[in-house]
């Protein structure tokens, strides 16, 4: 849609549980979910725009995963990267905390993880996140998704008619 519309997107990590424990927990089953399914109506916007997306089992600390995301904007990869860590906890679950997983994420998406892996373990982007996640609380963000679209936020699943209806209008 991006491309379609003409628009930039500017991904911010959005710490979702700052005191997640750093193994993660057990993800909670949501209305009009299965305990392998997502409720129909995410699973059908998932469909639309292209996506394949089952309930995960397990809800990690995503915290190494935005500093590496901190890294990817950093060298223009962040559309990559974000996309195919998506990939991999929606389609099977991947550990987004786990070094092997950032890894060959990481790869995939064309960076150097003999550059990125030290920073990750030495906690150089923590701050970074951390910052990002108080910046968006005090903007109002209380969950994922949430998209600022001509300074109005649009949180939760919202379909992808609703926010091409959005950018179409901050952008008249």
């Amino acid at each position: 849609m991006a491309k379609e519309l003409s628009f930039q997107v500017d991904r911010k990590p959005y710490l979702r549980q700052p005191d997640h424990p750093p193994e993660g927990e057990p993800r909670r089953r949501f209305d009009g979910e299965t305990e392998t399914e997502l409720n129909p109506e995410m699973q059908e916007r998932a469909k639309g725009v292209g996506l394949v997306m089952r309930r995960p089992q397990w809800s990690p600390n995503a915290l190494r995963a935005h500093e590496a995301t901190a890294y990817a904007k950093e060298r223009g990869k962040d559309s990559e990267f974000h996309h195919l860590a998506a990939a991999a906890y929606w389609e099977s679950g991947a550990y987004l905390n786990d070094l092997d997983v950032l890894r060959g994420i990481a790869e995939a998406a064309g960076m150097d993880w003999g550059d990125l892996g030290p920073r990750i373990e030495s906690g150089q982007y923590r701050d970074t996140v951390m910052r990002e996640y108080e910046a968006a609380k005090e903007k109002g963000v209380t969950g994922t998704p949430t998209y600022m679209i001509g300074g109005e936020l649009h949180r939760g699943d919202v379909s992808i008619d609703e926010l091409r209806e959005a950018i179409e209008s901050a952008a008249g």
